[in-house]
């Protein structure tokens, strides 16, 4: 009798939520461009492919930048002419990286052969795509000319704790802005300005990464660029990135979406980016001893440093840093402390996601032991 009377009470419910129905009209793929001429590469670079409506599916890839666009999870434009064509109507065309694969790779990534120190600075070029469909699709851009530019300028070692850097460059006709980009292994810092200077505490917190960490990283090689950009580049990053600036995408080619811009860098340079070391963990340690299968081990020497100090008893001390390899290379650390118990990941590419190897260990005095998690190897360092 109760099952029937829940029955009963649900059909009564279900016929009284009606659930309303839309049919979505069936979209049309449109042509999407990306193209940056930049004077600091060695030829120019064009991204053809479709907007996604669902139409098709697509695998779930790791991203390969030999295959930018089926690695990133996008439909490629194959087959398209690409011609990049300057003031004066001289017209280089384009190749597609697929034609020159042997791995079946480059689908929709075309490369004009054009180095940027050929370029004309202040001059004006159109970026034409002709595709097999029979879509035609035009963009204009104008590369800015500025009178002074220095490459490695910003490198030098830079101590969090104590140091603020002071970026300055000269205005540059034909900027529309200026980008300043610093690296991390948590994700870049970028933002667009109209000033003419930029000053970087050590202690900036960087607000486009997940969890607000700092931007400077005590141990890592950050790189730090300024560029003049052209309208082009500055409203459409503005509107499709920045959090801050707008919404939506501005484009400006006709027969697409995306984007055709021009790029100068003014300043550049590579921070390796240092802090005072005052707790027991933080020093340099050497490789002393190994056992187990994996025989050494990445490491030869790790450079450790407190990133962050616990926010409380209890809960784990951020630790950064760097490793030196038995054969040259090497790359940075993040890790955590509780107490003397030490867990380290040490990275590939500076990236906090690309990991080596993990390190599981204890602090005793000057000595950290521990085994990596991938090497299957027991490790002793001696701090120096």
């Amino acid at each position: 009798m109760l099952a029937a009377l829940g029955a009963a009470a649900l059909a009564i419910a279900l016929a009284g939520c009606d659930i309303g129905k839309v049919t979505l009209a069936e979209t049309t793929p449109s042509l999407v461009i990306h193209s940056v001429l930049n004077v600091n590469a060695t030829s120019q670079g064009v991204l053809l492919e479709r907007t996604l409506t669902g139409a098709v599916t697509l695998p779930d890839t790791q991203f390969d930048p030999t295959d930018p666009i089926v690695s990133a999870g996008g439909i490629p434009v194959v087959g398209a002419l690409v011609e990049l064509i300057d003031s004066a109507g001289n017209v280089v065309r384009g190749t597609e990286d697929l034609t020159q694969s042997i791995t079946g790779k480059g689908a929709g990534s075309y490369h004009i052969p054009l180095a940027g120190a050929d370029l004309r600075r202040g001059a004006r070029y159109q970026l034409h795509v002709h595709t097999l469909e029979g879509e035609d699709a035009t963009a204009f851009t104008r590369v800015p000319n500025p009178e002074v530019t220095s490459s490695g300028a910003l490198s030098r070692t830079f101590n969090r704790d104590r140091d603020t850097l002071a970026v300055s460059w000269n205005a540059t006709p034909g900027a529309r802005a200026y980008a300043v980009r610093a690296e991390s292994p948590f994700g870049p810092f970028f933002l667009f300005t109209d000033s003419l200077g930029i000053r970087f505490s050590g202690q900036l917190r960087n607000p486009f990464a997940a969890d607000l960490q700092h931007l400077f990283i005590p141990g890592f090689r950050q790189d730090v660029v300024v560029s003049a950009v052209d309208s082009n580049f500055y409203d459409y990053y503005r509107t499709n990135n920045d959090p801050f600036t707008g919404s939506g995408i501005i484009s400006r080619i006709t027969g697409g979406i995306g984007l055709f811009g021009a790029v100068v860098n003014l300043n550049s340079g590579t921070l390796n980016v240092t802090a005072d070391q005052t707790e027991p963990i933080e020093g340099r340690f050497r490789f002393a001893s190994a056992s187990g299968p994996g025989g050494t081990g990445p490491a030869q020497q790790l450079t450790l440093y407190v990133e962050s100090p616990a926010a409380r008893d209890g809960l784990p001390a951020a630790l950064s840093g760097r490793y030196a390899g038995f054969t040259p290379g090497g790359d940075g650390i993040i890790g955590q402390q509780i107490g003397t118990t030490i867990t380290l990941a040490l990275l590939s590419n500076q990236l906090a996601g690309d990991t080596v190897d993990l390190f599981a260990g204890v602090l005793h005095g000057d000595t950290l032991s521990g085994t990596y998690k991938t090497a299957r190897t027991e490790v002793v360092f001696v701090r120096r």
